[in-house]
């Protein structure tokens, strides 16, 4: 252990110190171990900037969010009724092509579709053609709006 009284290192506590008397500066009492260089430089503009795991120097990225939607591949589907799950519009769009996600946005406390939802394709033609033949599709009483998805903003 270090003394904070004196900064020394030695069989003593800081309320046994034999040096307290001397009284020291109070800068040359040691609070806090060093922080390296590094992990200031990596930290931001502060201090006491927390910096997330992921993002500090060294991290490991490579990593692939399975939940991530393709953006490229992704249609937007609106106008979906209140008891709309994920089965169903696999079920919908499954004829056009390899589907490879399919999201339904859910309200947290009702339990109950927000009205839309996302299908990605394996491929970009038969989203396509899926956006051709289901925009203005009658299913469950609604009338859908299938449209490209628009890019995530980061």
């Amino acid at each position: 252990m270090v003394c904070r009284t004196c900064g020394k290192k030695g069989d003593h506590w800081t309320s046994r110190c034999p040096y307290k008397d001397l009284g020291l500066p109070a800068e040359s009492f040691v609070d806090k171990p060093a922080v390296p260089e590094t992990a200031t430089a990596a930290a931001g503009s502060g201090k006491n900037t927390y910096v997330p795991p992921g993002m500090r120097a060294g991290a490991d990225r490579s990593g692939t969010d399975m939940r991530r939607r393709n953006d490229e591949n992704s249609v937007r589907v609106t106008n979906l009724s209140e008891d709309t799950r994920e089965a169903d519009l696999h079920e919908l769009f499954r004829p056009f092509g390899a589907v490879s996600r399919v999201y339904v946005a859910i309200d947290q406390k009702t339990g109950m579709s927000r009205g839309f939802g996302f299908v990605n394709f394996v491929n970009k033609d038969d989203a396509q053609r899926a956006i051709n033949k289901l925009n203005g599709y009658g299913y469950d009483n609604l009338i859908l709006r299938v449209e490209w998805a628009t890019p995530r903003t980061n």
